[in-house]
């Protein structure tokens, strides 16, 4: 019986119409704007509508983003330079360097600085709750 289940499965699958590509048409261009890589798997759960935000970050030396949170998790790819992060959950300064990705957990407090004397660039996209501010300020959670 299973032998016989087994070669109907493999007729079907030899008979089946293979699957093609549709190509694109017309004038397509994509420009990547940043690839990184985490250290940690990523999960990304909403309750509700959402509203994705995307910005490039330039920090110019010496700069800090100041201590803030925001409402949804945060993805970042470091393009260019350093960038320090400190967060509430890990208080020593961590640097960060071009092709290496930071995820930080929405309510996470954090700081972000540009302590080198060069240039420092980011892609940052947020995943928030649709009409939720991008930011909200917060008390230093390290010394």
């Amino acid at each position: 019986m299973k032998r016989l289940a087994f070669l109907a499965l493999v007729g079907a699958l030899i008979s089946a119409p293979a699957a093609h590509a549709t190509p694109a048409e017309g004038d397509v261009e994509r420009t990547e704007l940043a690839t990184g890589t985490s250290a940690e798997p990523v999960l990304i759960e909403t309750t509700g509508p959402t509203t994705l935000y995307v910005q490039e970050l330039l920090l110019h030396p010496p700069s800090s983003s100041g201590w803030h949170t925001h409402p949804g998790v945060e993805h970042t790819v470091i393009t260019g330079g350093t960038v320090t992060l400190q967060t509430a959950d890990q208080c020593a300064p961590t640097p960060y360097l071009a092709g290496q990705a930071i995820v930080i957990p929405a309510g996470t407090p954090h700081v972000v600085r540009n302590d080198s004397p060069h240039d420092a660039n980011a892609v940052v996209t947020y995943t928030l709750p649709a009409d939720a501010p991008v930011r909200a300020d917060a008390p230093p959670a390290c010394p």
